[in-house]
């Protein structure tokens, strides 16, 4: 038997049991968000946060959330998106500005710094996006 195979073997079998072990939280933490909540449809998710936040920035996390949380949950505007959704946090950190700045036509270092003291839910970080893009007003577009 070649040496390379239980080595290979046992880096298989490692990463195996590290995608295991991250489905299963996944799954845990996706059925605790289901029990502490509706699963709101896009239109009451819309309604929900209509007044505080605009509906381009409604869209985007709809549009954007929903690929990390489908088939079992759809987003919620009071989800944390530190403590109830399975969604890295570059993800929303790093890629969704850039993303949504690229959408509306702006620069994405015209967001603002997070306001202290707001928690991390797709309800604030809808209204965080629109600071963001109002913040783009009286400069010019990106190309």
């Amino acid at each position: 038997m070649p040496d390379w195979v239980f080595p290979t073997g046992l880096v298989v079998f490692c990463l195996a049991i590290w995608f295991a072990i991250a489905w299963r939280n996944s799954a845990r933490q996706i059925s605790a968000t289901l029990d502490r909540r509706p699963n709101p449809t896009w239109e009451q998710f819309r309604q929900m946060l209509a007044g505080e936040v605009s509906p381009e920035a409604s869209a985007f996390i709809w549009k954007t959330a929903l690929v990390y949380l489908q088939p079992r949950l759809t987003p919620h505007p009071d989800d944390s998106l530190v403590c109830d959704l399975p969604i890295d946090d570059d993800e929303w950190s790093m890629d969704w500005p850039r993303d949504f700045a690229r959408e509306q036509g702006f620069d994405e270092r015209l967001f603002p710094d997070w306001p202290e003291g707001w928690p991390v839910t797709l309800r604030n970080y809808g209204k965080w996006l629109d600071l963001g893009s109002a913040s783009h007003r009286g400069h010019p577009p990106v190309s």
